[in-house]
């Protein structure tokens, strides 16, 4: 604001200086307030700023003041401590507080030039702590006549005083308007730190549609520049008290009921507090049965049976209803079930192979089912009737018959017959032909024999025992192995026996070797350590022979040998020995020589040894 002043003291004269402040200064509480002070010359004079204050009272005091470049504050005022006056004539007050609101005055003495003075007003805000809620706890009932105290809302410590709005399901609510069903009550108060307090009470005639409803309530408070701020309460409900207007009965699971379903018959009305509510069936068309009653409102089959069929009521009672509301519901409610399936034949049946069993099958219910036959998990007619035809003891095991309802998911029964295929063993082929590589070589023959009662298994020759524990597959199927060392002696002598009660069957084995050694050649092993033996004789027999010659050799030196005589004589009486002779002497001829020539120097017949 410019503000022109006539000095008193020159009356006549238009100052030359003009001061410029701020309308308003608005601080947030604790914070800093900055008061702005612009003076204008049309010349350029010395001058000095002062800062005061005038107060509620309308008393004004001085704060500081600014002269030659030296600042000064006042002492024993409100600001003394808090108070800064700075080179752009501009006043900082720190830590303001709500009584700090004020109006303050910028005055400026430029001399010759004038005096002007300019001022503005400080402007405090506080913000409130969170809303405090308290809600009625009391049951409210909608037939009152006039409007229900439902909860006070409450917002502290704050400047200036907010205001308090009612909303329900996020809606404004109008108070404002005075109305009997629907007002609120407000209360403003001022705490000793100059603070408000405000509280708001809420008044309402509920009606049915508020006992889903959720409420609130929100604090609207000012801020600095203009805008506004606000903090919500949390949501509360509140506790109706209003009559029942419509029943519903259920039946649960809402889908076709079976025997053995769990049901629930659940009744269900809109009043509050609940009401009690009654069961009762009717066995006859006077005779009505109390089944049970309470407030939770289910009555549970755990097990249903066709016998639970009939009609049910549940009832409501509600002495606040109106007499024109329909308190009562009924329902039919229907069991399917399935009667226990007859089977022809049942139990444990026996046949004997290659014979045929006729199956059959009957059931009825509260609907005519769907029969089927299977074995295991495959199905073999989609009839009520089977026939197995050639049995063989592949047969044998357990038939089912099942029957279903599709229209009734879940309904369902099975009875099952036991088949046994009895008959004497089966050994399979007659005859076996297994080739053997070798002569004497160690081979496994397998017998496998299936028939009802089980068979056991014999083998011939008597002395072949299993190389292990005869191998049960199956309630009719056993096997048996046996270690053989085929020969030729039982190329057509061996076979297995497999008997019951009912019979016997034999199995030949004929061994075909492949490759044949002579009866007097020893296993491998034997063969190679006679080997062995051979070549160490031989190696001891040379051996002895180089003696032999060494010894003639050292006779014919010493002259006491004629090796005339000695060449025929000593050779001739082994025959054997003459032919190895030979050949040595044939092998070692030069050296001979050379060894005889050294006495005669001739190297002729007679003087070879």
């Amino acid at each position: 604001m410019d503000v022109l002043l006539l000095l008193a003291l020159l009356p006549g004269c238009l100052c030359a200086v003009t001061v410029t402040v701020p309308p308003k200064v608005e601080a947030q509480f604790g914070h800093d307030a900055i008061f702005m002070c612009t003076p204008k010359f049309t010349g350029s004079p010395k001058y000095n700023v002062e800062w005061s204050y005038t107060n509620q009272e309308g008393q004004k005091t001085r704060i500081a003041t600014f002269s030659d470049g030296k600042a000064s504050i006042e002492l024993g005022t409100e600001f003394s401590t808090r108070a800064v006056i700075r080179s752009d004539n501009s006043l900082v007050i720190s830590d303001i507080r709500v009584k700090d609101e004020n109006e303050f005055t910028c005055t400026v003495n430029a001399g010759s030039e004038g005096i002007s003075m300019g001022s503005t007003h400080l402007k405090v805000y506080v913000s409130p702590s969170s809303p405090e809620l308290s809600v009625n706890t009391q049951v409210l009932s909608i037939t009152e006549t006039k409007a229900s105290e439902v909860g006070t809302c409450t917002s502290r410590n704050s400047y200036p005083a907010p205001t308090i709005e009612w909303y329900r399901n996020q809606v404004l609510l109008n108070t404002e308007a005075g109305k009997a069903d629907l007002r609120a009550s407000s209360r403003t108060t001022t705490e000793a730190s100059g603070l408000y307090t405000v509280s708001s009470t809420l008044y309402l005639k509920p009606s049915k549609a508020d006992g889903d409803a959720v409420f609130s309530c929100k604090v609207v408070f000012p801020l600095p520049g203009g805008s506004t701020s606000h903090m919500e309460s949390k949501e509360f409900k509140l506790l109706l008290h209003y009559y029942t207007e419509n029943v519903k009965f259920t039946v649960l699971p809402d889908q076709p009921l079976k025997e053995g379903d769990k049901v629930i018959l659940r009744c269900e009305g809109d009043g509050y507090p609940a009401p009690t509510y009654l069961f009762h069936k009717q066995k006859a068309e006077n005779d009505i049965e109390e089944l049970n009653s309470g407030s939770d409102g289910n009555y549970i089959f755990q097990n249903i049976s066709r016998d639970d069929s009939g009609i049910y009521f549940c009832e409501a009672l509600d002495f606040d209803s109106p007499g024109d509301v329909e308190l009562k519901k009924q329902k039919e409610i229907y069991i399917h079930y399935l009667n226990p399936l007859t089977l022809i034949p049942s139990g444990e049946v026996r046949y004997s192979v290659g014979e045929d069993a006729p199956l059959s099958c009957i059931g009825d219910g509260s609907e005519r089912p769907n029969l089927i036959w299977k074995k295991g998990d495959m199905v073999l007619s989609s009839s009520n009737r089977h026939r197995l035809r050639n049995l063989s003891y592949a047969d044998s095991g357990v038939y089912t018959c099942e029957a279903t309802v599709p229209t009734v998911p879940g309904l369902r029964k099975e009875e099952s017959v036991t088949i046994i295929v009895e008959g004497p063993p089966d050994l399979g082929p007659e005859s076996e032909t297994v080739d053997v590589p070798i002569d004497g070589q160690n081979i496994t023959l397998s017998c496998s024999a299936t028939g009802y009662p089980k068979p056991e298994i014999s083998w011939h020759p008597s002395e072949l025992k299993p190389s292990q524990t005869d191998m049960q597959v199956s309630d009719m199927s056993i096997k048996s192995n046996v270690v053989v060392k085929a020969t030729s002696k039982l190329i057509n002598e061996i076979s297995c026996t497999a008997k019951n009660q009912l019979g016997s069957k034999e199995k030949k084995f004929k061994l075909i070797i492949l490759t044949s050694t002579p009866a007097s050649t020893a296993p491998a092993q034997e063969q190679s350590g006679g080997s062995s033996t051979a070549i160490i004789a031989v190696v001891v027999c040379v051996l002895l022979l180089l003696l032999v010659v060494a010894l003639f050799y050292f006779l014919q030196k010493k002259g006491k040998l004629s090796c005339g005589r000695s060449e025929k004589q000593p050779l001739s009486q082994d025959p054997a020995s003459a032919e190895l002779a030979v050949e040595l002497k044939s092998e070692k001829r030069n050296e001979q020589r050379g060894l005889l020539g050294s006495r005669g120097g001739g190297g002729g017949p007679a003087a070879e040894c």
